[in-house]
């Protein structure tokens, strides 16, 4: 269909007419982490209906393409973002993170890099058998940016503390480098951090702040 996605306005079965959209333009806009909940309130909705039967067929039918569509967003773009990782010969994004936020951790890397920045995350960028202190290290001199993703975990982690004080060290001497602070709960940023602007990407906030960070970081790498 030329790359194009036919959209119906409800169930095809019940419709008479049809959109045509560019594949482009039905995703970009809509950030991994939302597909990634939207998936799991639909199986969430799905699962309680088999108890309680409380859909209609009709409902149940355009909830289940509704899943489909999402789940097959969501492998084309960490499959993409994979190809992409293991293209890459260099690193502009660290993002550091506690092994409780892995799963954000991921999303934001994979708009990140659908986006088509270079990044750093410990669960793709270090593999089996190698020393973990090392790759970390060489991740932290080579980018030119730190995503902090604060949370409580974060700021109960040894290593976290120890990835960005690192960074925020190496800022002090290259102006070129630059500190992005995101907070996903109710947490406040570090004392040494708080005179840095940061970002909320808590819940409905996720898509606009997301837009703000891709600015700064295009403004950052453009210069």
């Amino acid at each position: 269909m030329d790359d194009k996605l036919i959209v119906y306005p409800n169930v095809p079965t019940y419709c008479s007419g049809y959109y045509k959209v560019s594949q482009s333009a039905a995703t970009s806009v809509i950030p991994t982490t939302c597909l990634a909940e939207r998936l799991s309130d639909i199986d969430h909705e799905l699962y309680k209906n088999c108890s309680l039967e409380h859909l209609s067929a009709k409902e149940e039918i355009m909830l289940l393409h509704e899943r489909t569509f999402c789940s097959d967003m969501l492998t084309a773009r960490h499959l993409r973002s994979m190809q992409k990782f293991q293209d890459q010969n260099k690193t502009e994004v660290f993002i550091s993170h506690s092994s409780v936020d892995l799963a954000f951790s991921r999303a934001i890397a994979t708009d990140l890099m659908d986006a088509g920045f270079s990044v750093f995350l410990d669960d793709w960028s270090i593999n089996v058998g190698k020393r973990i202190f090392e790759k970390i290290s060489t991740g932290l001199c080579e980018s030119k940016a730190l995503i902090m993703i604060i949370s409580k975990d974060y700021l109960k982690s040894v290593c976290c503390t120890d990835e960005w004080g690192a960074f925020y060290g190496k800022a002090l001497h290259d102006k070129s480098c630059v500190i992005y602070p995101i907070i996903i709960d109710d947490s406040a940023p570090p004392a040494l951090i708080s005179q840095i602007k940061y970002l909320r990407f808590n819940g409905d906030e996720y898509a606009s702040a997301l837009s703000i960070l891709l600015r700064s970081l295009w403004k950052q790498f453009s210069k």
